[in-house]
């Protein structure tokens, strides 16, 4: 069994779990109408299935470094996602939180410059004892 119907069967099984308490809790709903169904579906589909999809796909794909960084942009797909499709207003701590994730990414994933040897100034120091070097 593939990684991806594994998480299918734990959320299937998760969800008959939960739906006896949600009933109990919240009761059923008024009513049910297509766009709730359409609704569901979408979510279910796309929300979870494809985004799951996605995300095997990039750890068996990318580095380890970057997939665990990857996480850190579901609050600033939400939030831009909330701007860009809800004309939702992004305040000045959004903004700076958002900066710093795309800033974090950027540098965890950078590849380091190659660093350039010492240059030794005389033949000396090359030939010292420990305690020349201490």
């Amino acid at each position: 069994m593939g990684i991806l119907s594994f998480t299918g069967w734990q959320l299937t099984f998760g969800g008959l779990f939960l739906a006896p308490i949600a009933l109990f809790c919240e009761g059923l709903p008024q009513s049910l109408t297509t766009t709730h169904l359409l609704g569901y579906g979408y979510l279910s589909l796309v929300g979870t299935a494809l985004c799951y999809l996605l995300w095997f796909r990039g750890i068996e794909k990318l580095p380890v470094i970057t997939t665990s960084f990857l996480g850190f942009l579901t609050s600033l797909s939400a939030c831009l996602l909330g701007f860009f499709v809800l004309n939702q207003a992004l305040s000045k701590m959004q903004l700076v939180g958002g900066l710093a994730i795309v800033s974090a990414i950027f540098l965890s994933t950078a590849k380091p410059r190659a660093s350039r040897p010492l240059a030794i100034s005389s033949q000396s120091e090359l030939t010292g004892t420990r305690q020349d070097l201490c």
